[in-house]
């Protein structure tokens, strides 16, 4: 496509990102700028969870609904090419399938199985990568008429990437929620995914998580599920979702016992911690800047902290200036303020009383 359409597109991020939108909108944007740049017809792009990488929200476009459950079984479950977990940890975050089975799709079940009766050419895979964390991941399908993803069209979405993910990890920490908080619910799935019980006020909370395509796809609550019963016996999945609101919610998923097939799932308000931990996760700090950052958050000063880890407080006080550079702040009150909702601000307020100290201390 050109200089042109990545500079046009970058444009478009960048004003995105400063637009506070919600997460669906926001995963709208950046399909249109994948779209202006390599053509295709089929496509999903799902925040997900960084501790998990399950999905916590997202688009879908052209897939079949009924294509949505064996595509997170392929992803969870059956050995294939470019599974977002391996892509995850990979220096390029974009990988096509035409690439990586040598050109021979017979090779990946995904497309024996799931794309079969698309005819497709070519499958192109994205994730957006803060630091170690994994804040999204796209998929993008082209039919077989339009040939594989050629290498100029691999180059611009690589020039997409790190704006697209800047965007995304701007909108975990946005405030913008239009339901109000809800009490727990519990929910019921057969071993077909069929709901078949729930408690009072669940069905807000589904349609809050349902993902809108066209037509309905199962949400993330059916992944999370499919994950539940694949793991060893009596392990709950936990993991953070999104919906379309804003509202970041936890969600405990675990086989009955006696019946592995049915599970039940709890979704509740998600905690400060939890959605404190998403943000640390979207900022790409190292596993250091993470552990500096609760630390200065009970209240500790450079040198204190130096004292806890054994390190010196210039060492510390290089670590925040990262820290600060990252997350976008220039003080420790704004970091704080940041990463915690304001009715848990009260209860640091005496411990960070000292926070314009902080490169003194």
């Amino acid at each position: 496509m050109g200089v042109g359409a990545v500079a046009r597109a970058r444009t478009v991020l960048l004003a995105a990102r400063e637009a506070d939108l919600r997460p669906g909108e926001l995963c709208e944007e950046v399909i249109r700028a994948v779209r202006s740049v390599a053509d295709f017809h089929w496509c999903a792009l799902m925040t997900t969870d960084p501790a998990t990488l399950l999905p916590s929200g997202g688009v879908v476009h052209g897939f079949p609904r009924e294509a949505c459950a064996p595509y997170w079984d392929n992803e969870l479950l059956d050995p294939d090419f470019n599974k977002f977990v391996d892509l995850a940890r990979r220096v390029d975050p974009v990988a096509t399938l035409v690439e990586a089975v040598d050109g021979d799709l017979t090779r990946s079940p995904r497309v024996t199985g799931l794309y079969a009766s698309l005819g497709i050419a070519d499958e192109l895979r994205v994730v957006f990568v803060a630091g170690s964390s994994c804040l999204a991941t796209g998929t993008f399908v082209r039919p077989a008429h339009l040939g594989p993803f050629t290498a100029e069209e691999l180059t611009d979405v690589r020039a997409l990437v790190p704006v697209a993910t800047s965007a995304l990890r701007a909108s975990l920490g946005s405030p913008h929620v239009t339901a109000p908080q809800a009490p727990p619910a519990v929910v019921l799935l057969d071993g077909e995914g069929a709901v078949t019980a729930m408690t009072e006020g669940a069905s807000a909370l589904l349609d809050d998580l349902r993902v809108s395509v066209d037509g309905e796809l199962p949400g993330v609550l059916s992944i999370a599920a499919t994950k539940a019963r694949w793991s060893r016996a009596g392990t709950t999945v936990t993991t953070r979702v999104r919906g379309r609101s804003g509202r970041w919610l936890r969600l405990h998923v675990a086989p009955l016992a006696g019946d592995p097939s049915t599970v039940a799932a709890t979704l509740d308000a998600a905690r400060p911690d939890d959605t404190a931990q998403i943000l640390l996760d979207s900022y790409g700090l190292t596993e250091r800047e993470t552990e500096i950052v609760l630390w200065l958050c009970r209240g500790l000063s450079a040198k204190e902290v130096a004292s806890e880890l054994l390190i010196s407080p210039h060492t510390v006080r290089d670590h925040i200036k990262a820290i600060y550079e990252k997350a976008g702040v220039n003080s420790r009150g704004a970091l704080v303020a940041g990463l915690f909702s304001d009715h848990l601000l009260d209860r640091f307020h005496d411990e960070v009383s000292h926070m314009d100290d902080l490169a003194t201390n």
